[in-house]
């Protein structure tokens, strides 16, 4: 299906974060995962029944009794995506532990609350009639698909997950080979899709080839395509469909207040009058790939 028939989407776009909430949610659940990433689970029942996959929460990293002592360090809430819902009432947050921030929340223990604010973002568009996607991930940046993979599954979609690490201790994930098979991904095919994985340190490939290998296939098929991760990954991917397919790519942007009002997190969009900014927070996460002012956004961000 071409780019120009999908322009303004493959399907209903979530609001953006009209129906945000800040909640006082209950870890119910902290697990240590591969290389220097960790799971929260947290019972948030106003926020399950809420979200949509390509959202994130606000989250504040100390006690919520702290919140009007401002602490030294870890100042402002960290933006994290939502990775999968456990209904009715419990969510998943993937992280990596890095700094301050990571260090605290990857500590919390069961039954510790936690301040959240969210859901917030546009998330990803979810066509109705869909019969193929294709998820391009990388890195941490793969903690949204799960979500994402779950709400197509349930929509009676084919997925496909081409998924990709610098290193297999950069994947939130265990990682899975065996001879003469391309290494996969035993957690994320347990979701009811078709994973395969590359690492650049094993396989020596990174995971635009896995997608440039397929892509007449799954243009033949009317496919819709995703990609989560790393910023040159995701250009790479946007470069690969370029006039061939409608790509939807999730930007992880530093952000402060989550709501747009800082405009710390604003992506660059080509339009009819140039290049105008959106916040990564509000308009997006979740923006069309062909939108974007990539050689802008490679400028100003580090």
């Amino acid at each position: 299906m071409t780019r120009g028939r999908r322009e303004r989407g493959c399907g209903s776009a979530p609001p953006a974060s009209l129906s945000r909430v800040r909640a006082q949610a209950e870890v119910a659940g902290s697990t240590p995962l591969p290389g220097d990433h960790h799971r929260l689970t947290l019972r948030a029942p106003e926020i399950v029944s809420r979200a949509a996959p390509g959202q994130f929460l606000l989250v504040w990293c100390h006690d919520p009794a702290d919140l009007d002592r401002p602490p030294s360090a870890a100042v402002l809430r960290r933006p994290l995506s939502i990775s999968r819902l456990r209904p009715p009432d419990r969510l998943e947050l993937l992280l990596r532990v890095r700094g301050v921030g990571g260090a605290l929340l990857a500590r919390k223990q069961a039954g510790e609350m936690l301040d959240v604010i969210g859901p917030l973002g546009r998330g990803f568009e979810i066509p109705e009639e869909a019969k193929l996607a294709v998820i391009v991930a990388g890195g941490i940046g793969i903690a949204p698909v799960p979500f994402l993979c779950d709400a197509l599954v349930a929509r009676g979609a084919r997925v496909v997950l081409l998924a990709g690490a610098t290193a297999d201790e950069r994947l939130p994930f265990p990682v899975k080979r065996s001879r003469g098979r391309r290494a996969t991904v035993p957690e994320l095919e347990a979701l009811g899709v078709e994973v395969t994985y590359t690492s650049e340190a094993v396989e020596g490939a990174v995971v635009g080839a896995l997608l440039q290998e397929r892509l007449t296939e799954f243009m033949h098929a009317g496919a819709c395509f995703y990609a989560v991760g790393p910023r040159a990954m995701m250009r790479h991917v946007a470069e690969i469909t370029r006039g061939h397919a409608f790509l939807q790519v999730s930007l992880e942007e530093r952000m402060a207040c989550g709501v747009g009002a800082c405009r710390s997190c604003v992506v660059p969009i080509s339009g009819e009058a140039g290049v105008e900014y959106l916040t990564s927070c509000r308009e997006g996460p979740v923006f069309d790939a062909a939108r974007i002012a990539w050689e802008v956004l490679d400028d100003t961000r580090p």
